[in-house]
């Protein structure tokens, strides 16, 4: 299977996806979600963090579209080869940083930097856990000054934490929940 960067710079290249169980996000879902994201904040000099990356399509899609950086997280190692692989394709190597870890017992901390936007589309199994592994990312500090943390999955998710804000989005089955630091 292969994905496209839907827009940038990178528009129209193509990424291979490694045959996994991977289940990637749609164009029209990865583009509504830039086109949401980009009337919240400026991408430009911005950084990104894509956690359960997956192929790595929202980290590339991020740098196509202004974002001076992406990290990726992802557990498995073929799924994170394949993402560096494709970062070489693609000519943005030094602008991917690519993790291979689980998520949840990944040491936040540990980043020497702090990201504007953090992505997570776990497993939709998964998504009970998501309100404890968003505490531990906001606790961990890398959430920006000004940052948007999006969960992808199939219902919304809940989760509070003083001075974030929610809102919501539906594409078909597909729910973003939208967090934001400020008013």
């Amino acid at each position: 299977m292969n994905l496209r960067v839907s827009s940038g710079v990178l528009r129209g290249r193509y990424i291979k996806v490694p045959d996994t169980d991977l289940r990637p996000t749609e164009e029209k879902v990865r583009s509504a979600f830039f086109n949401t994201l980009f009337s919240m904040i400026e991408f430009e000099n911005r950084s990104f963090l894509d956690i359960f990356s997956g192929s790595g399509i929202f980290a590339f899609e991020a740098v196509s579209r202004g974002f001076n950086k992406s990290s990726a997280i992802e557990s498995n190692p073929k799924a994170a080869s394949r993402i560096k692989t494709s970062a070489d394709e693609l000519g943005i190597r030094n602008r991917v940083n690519v993790i291979t870890a689980d998520a949840f017992s990944f040491n936040f901390e540990s980043l020497s930097e702090k990201f504007n936007t953090i992505f997570l589309d776990p497993p939709y199994i998964l998504g009970d856990k998501m309100p404890d592994l968003l505490d531990k990312i906001v606790d961990s500090g890398i959430a920006g000054e000004v940052c948007v943390i999006v969960v992808e999955g199939n219902s919304e998710t809940m989760w509070q934490k003083a001075g974030w804000s929610v809102k919501t989005k539906k594409f078909g089955g597909t729910y973003l929940s939208i967090f934001y630091n400020w008013e």
